[in-house]
């Protein structure tokens, strides 16, 4: 396991994930959350509001 990092940005609803592997999207729908990675896969995401538990699933099969 390497060292990783990465900074993130809102901008309203619209987050913009920056890391080492480029610029992510993503738009929050509530304790739900889609994006695009830096490799252009779509992915869903749901969470737990002040858990830190999450589940992350690919959508597209780049």
């Amino acid at each position: 396991m390497g060292l990783k990092w990465r900074k993130s940005m809102n901008i309203g609803p619209v987050r913009a994930n920056v890391s080492q592997s480029g610029v992510g999207w993503s738009i929050n729908l509530g304790v739900c959350r889609i994006g695009v990675n830096p490799r252009g896969r779509l992915y869903f995401s749901i969470g737990l509001p002040g858990t830190g538990l999450y589940y992350t699933t690919n959508i597209t099969k780049n």
